[in-house]
Parts: structure tokens; C-alpha cells; sequence
């Protein structure tokens, strides 16, 4: 992967881009953050020198910090066209907050063009992650560039023979150095103790934005495991839930500066771990676990209140039969959090254009559907990826 990042501060960015004498160059710098994504791609093609600026890591990181782009609904749509099988990716905005469906869309027609392969793992700050078994592609949904990432070829459970593997990928930022990183577990079984089955498993990591020379290292853990989630990412440490041995939870931390694992016991619950995700409710890492929602309209949340002591809360949360029926006992999935921490129910392995927002505290639930979607008559699968509110300008 080739980058463009230069990796300067402030000051030096200023000095070696400078502007007309008429206008400082930090000023030039002030007034390019408050203008839209798209307004900076365009300007990219003005000079070199603006190019070299904007996709500078310095500049990259200002602009997160001032720009406030409307939140985003990420879909990938499949669909026939001419005997073909296509996918789409789009994206949706609503209007305001309070408004109960989405008719705003935007198509990534880059993505379409140079066939998305795979599913769509997860969005995280305006990067995509696209999966396909072993290999996997990161999209920028500001700059439109599409990479595919490096094979991981010294593992050993990704070459090895073996029946079952777990590989997953998760996108993190390390706010210490500004920058993005790719995460990597592998995973299989190594045998058993007892009645429970034993893994062994692999931590790589790649560092997004590197030059052509940049590899995948490997990174130690104290104890194999075996992940079950997506990874969440909270104030610079990425979380997911696995297995130490089969039914014995644990929530695996990783901080994305110092890129050391340590592990905490999970609440001493039986999961399934088809219906159990990863949340943040009031900037902290929750479990949610909603296998009984169709059935029972009911869910338990687990709130890691203190992380040095071990401390969880539980909650139960029963809903009414008004809100099971807004549903339609259709199987629901969680693709994530709204700003104002609405936790986002999909439908799963259907078409169905609508998601459902519903507000822990409150425990309120509202339908929102998604209108004028392309391709609508024909797509045959869609899957909502994600909930975003980045514009990422960092060139992969």
C-alpha cells in the first residue's frame, strides 16, 4: 500500500505548504477544515502541493476534529442485473434526528464498479471493512479508494489443515499517534480438557497508511482464545468477546498504542453466541444479548462498570407487545449505535429497507424506513454495515 501521509505537525505542515503572502498558511489550513469532504477532493487536484496537504496525517486528524458531517446508515445491496450478480454499496442520511424514514442516498458506484467481494464486517470512522474468507479490502467512503490488504502469510492456522478457522478483522485508531490499524484474529480448536474444547489463535496487525514495505506483525497474548464478536472500539482500546475454552467468556482488550492484550472474566452467563454483540452505552462497553427478542421480547445488558475491578452491571429488559409486534418476529441483527446511543436493529438475510432504533434508557423503540433505494426491485439480499458520522480524508 503506497501513502501520501506525511505525518507533520502543525507548524511544519504550515511551513513547508505555503500559501499566497496574502493569506497565512495556517489560516489556509483553518478555512480547508470547514469546507466539505467533497469540496477538498476536488481541491486536491489543484497542485501538488494541496494534494500533499490534504492527505497529510496532521491535516487528516484537524479535520476529524472540526468537521461534524451528518450521521450516515451504511447498506451493501446484492442484486441480478442481466443474469449477473452485482453488489452496491450506499449509504443514507436522514434529514434531522426526528425524522422516521430516509430518503437521501448515496451510491459508491467506485465500489460497484471494481466488484465488491465478500460481506461488510463492520464501519468504523469512515473506513469499511469488506471480508472475503482470508483476504480482506478497506474503503474509504470520503476519498472513494478501495485497498486490498496484504495476505498474512507466516500464520500458521491460515496455512495449516485445519476443519474449523475463525479469521476476523477489526478496524481501531490509536488516538496516541493519530493513526488506524487493522486487527486481525485467527483462530481454531487445539483439542480438549474435559468436556470443553481448547483453542489456539493468532493476533496480527497492519498499520493503515504505511508505505509499500508495511507487513503484518504478529503480536503476543497471554491465552489463546477464540472471538465471537466484532471488535468495538472505545477511547483507544478495541474490545471483543471470546471463548477461552468452549462456553467460558472472556472480553479480550487490546490498546491500539501500545498494542498489549489483556483479558477480563466475562459475567458468568450462558451466551449464544450467534445473538450477543458488543455495545457502548454511556462510553463504556456493554454485552447485550438478544437471542429471546423475537421470542420473548426480552434482552439482558451487561455494563462493564469498572474494568480494574471486574465490576458489571445487569439489566433486563422486557419489552411491551407493541414493540415485539413492530418487528414482525422478523430475526433482527446489531450493526451498532447511533450518536445519541440508539442501539440499530437490521433485518437479517432479507430485503427488507428499514431499521429499528431503540433507546436503552428509555426503552423506546421507533421504526425507520429506508425510501427510494436504488436497485429496490431487484436487489435479493441487503445488508446494513453500519452507522457513521466520519469523514475520513486519510489516503489508504
Amino acid at each position: 500500500m503506497k501513502s501520501r501521509s506525511t505525518g507533520l505537525r502543525g507548524s511544519e505542515v504550515c511551513k513547508r505548504h505555503k500559501a499566497s503572502p496574502a493569506i497565512p498558511s495556517d489560516l489556509v489550513i483553518e478555512i480547508l477544515t470547514r469546507l466539505p469532504a467533497k469540496s477538498l477532493m476536488r481541491f486536491k487536484s489543484v497542485s501538488n502541493v494541496w494534494s500533499s496537504l490534504i492527505c497529510s496525517q496532521y491535516f487528516t486528524n484537524r479535520y476529524q476534529t472540526v468537521s461534524s458531517p451528518a450521521p450516515r446508515l451504511y447498506m451493501g445491496l446484492s442484486f441480478f442485473d442481466d443474469s449477473h450478480l452485482k453488489c452496491m454499496l450506499i449509504s443514507v442520511s436522514p434529514s434531522s434526528d426526528s425524522d422516521i424514514t430516509i430518503s437521501s442516498f448515496d451510491t459508491h458506484q467506485d465500489l460497484t464498479n471494481r466488484a465488491m467481494r465478500g460481506y461488510i464486517t463492520h464501519v468504523f470512522r469512515g473506513l469499511v471493512c469488506i471480508v472475503d474468507e482470508a483476504s480482506a479490502q478497506i474503503y474509504n467512503t470520503t476519498t472513494r479508494q478501495l485497498v486490498v490488504l496484504p495476505k498474512i502469510e507466516e500464520s500458521s492456522i491460515i496455512d495449516g489443515d485445519h476443519k474449523l478457522k475463525n479469521i476476523k478483522y477489526h478496524i481501531g485508531h490509536d488516538p496516541v499517534h493519530g493513526r488506524y490499524k487493522v486487527v486481525c484474529t485467527v483462530a481454531t480448536t487445539s483439542g480438549k480438557v474435559g468436556e470443553s474444547t481448547t483453542y489456539m489463535s493468532e493476533q496480527w496487525v497492519l498499520l493503515l497508511g504505511g508505505d509499500r514495505s508495511s507487513r503484518w506483525r504478529k503480536i503476543p497474548c497471554q491465552s489463546s482464545h477464540f472471538p465471537l464478536t466484532q471488535g468495538l472500539t472505545i477511547n483507544g482500546r478495541m474490545y471483543y468477546l471470546a471463548w477461552i475454552r468452549e462456553l467460558d467468556h472472556v472480553l479480550v482488550s487490546l490498546d491500539t498504542s501500545s498494542e498489549e492484550i489483556s483479558m477480563l472474566q466475562a459475567p458468568e452467563d450462558n451466551f449464544c453466541p450467534i445473538r450477543v454483540t458488543l455495545i457502548e452505552c454511556c462510553e463504556k462497553v456493554a454485552i447485550l444479548h438478544y437471542f429471546y427478542l423475537e421470542i420473548e421480547g426480552t434482552m439482558k445488558l451487561w455494563v462493564l462498570e469498572d474494568a480494574e475491578k471486574n465490576q458489571w452491571s445487569c439489566k433486563s429488559l422486557v419489552f411491551q407487545s407493541s414493540q415485539v409486534d413492530l418487528s414482525n418476529k422478523i430475526k433482527l441483527g446489531v450493526v451498532g449505535t447511533t450518536r445519541n446511543g440508539e442501539v440499530i436493529f437490521a433485518p437479517l438475510d432479507t430485503a427488507y429497507f428499514y431499521v429499528i432504533l431503540y433507546d436503552l434508557p428509555k426503552n423506546h423503540m421507533r421504526k425507520v424506513e429506508i425510501k427510494e433505494t436504488p436497485n429496490r426491485h431487484l436487489t435479493q439480499f441487503s445488508e446494513t454495515a453500519g452507522f457513521d458520522d466520519v469523514e475520513n480524508l486519510m489516503y489508504l
